[in-house]
């Protein structure tokens, strides 16, 4: 009977031990991620809370806020430019990551098969994600220049006989724009592809070449399925951020020519900050915070199904 005893607190005090222990690291964890957590909740929860409530309110800077309840949403739902550039967001978004996974991953292979470069060009490819937005913008309106940029001068030498109003022209303005963020958003997500190309078992592309595949078929086959986490993280990064597109609109067009550019964050920043109605402001926050949510949960829903 003792021995039984004896035994069962053997049994029970490493056990309550480990309870403790476990306990303790618990709480180290969480004094030491207290900091990062408050700082998420000032500078990200509280702000959207806040925008959430001044939406029902008309607020004018000057004047303390008034309770106007659903009339915000239902003047930002009746307003043609929102509407208009709500098309011009989703058609950037969609644009640049579309175009951008197929160019990022052909650039990460020929990385991959030291075609070309090696360390030096891999650097000069990331060279524009270091550089602001407002300066590859302001480099870029050079390039597009239709009367000094040498973009319309090398069209020229090629026979094109008038010059090319790449920023002035409605058709050509937002094209504009998603060429000159994928190519300053290129070396990043250029990086992430290649290191998942490099971590690509190397046996499972030999038996492939064993049995008969070509390039393309191992491609397919092998390549893309080892990376397509890999490959929808980059997707949906890359959406997200170019859903809240604004630097590119207002240094290289001003939102036109006609509303050509004008995007969601550009139409809030024209009503926060030139005609300080910050309730329509923060209606149009809420329902961009939406929409952010509802195309990320979907893109990634489909980027599984696609998987699978």
């Amino acid at each position: 009977m003792l021995t039984d005893q004896a035994t069962a607190v053997t049994t029970s005090a490493p056990s309550t031990g480990r309870v403790d222990l476990r306990s303790g690291q618990r709480r180290a964890g969480n004094l030491l991620v207290a900091p990062a957590y408050t700082g998420i909740v000032i500078t990200a929860l509280v702000p959207l809370l806040a925008a959430f409530a001044l939406s029902f309110t008309s607020y004018g800077l000057l004047e303390p806020p008034q309770w106007v309840g659903l009339r915000n949403y239902r003047t930002v739902l009746g307003d043609p430019v929102y509407w208009e550039s709500l098309r011009n967001t989703v058609s950037f978004a969609f644009g640049q990551v579309l175009i951008g996974i197929v160019v990022t991953i052909f650039v990460a292979l020929l990385f991959n098969r030291a075609l070309f470069g090696g360390a030096v060009m891999r650097t000069i490819v990331y060279i524009p994600q270091a550089a602001s937005y407002v300066v590859v913008a302001l480099m870029w309106n050079l390039l597009l220049d239709p009367a000094v940029g040498p973009i319309n001068a090398a069209l020229g030498a090629l026979g094109v006989d008038h010059p090319v109003y790449f920023l002035t022209d409605s058709s050509l303005a937002m094209p504009s724009i998603i060429v000159m963020s994928l190519w300053r958003n290129l070396g990043y997500f250029m990086i992430i592809v290649l290191a998942a190309l490099q971590s690509v078992p190397e046996e499972l592309t030999e038996a492939a070449m064993m049995d008969g595949a070509g390039p393309v078929r191992r491609f397919f086959a092998v390549t893309l399925p080892s990376i397509s986490k890999v490959v929808s993280f980059v997707a949906i990064t890359w959406f997200l951020g170019a859903l809240q597109m604004f630097t590119q609109s207002y240094v290289m067009t001003g939102g036109g020519p006609v509303n050509a550019t004008r995007t969601l964050v550009y139409l809030m920043y024209d009503e926060a900050f030139l005609r300080l109605d910050i309730g329509t402001a923060c209606a149009i926050a809420v329902m961009l915070f939406v929409l952010v949510v509802v195309l990320s949960v979907l893109l990634r829903v489909l980027l599984r199904t696609r998987k699978d």
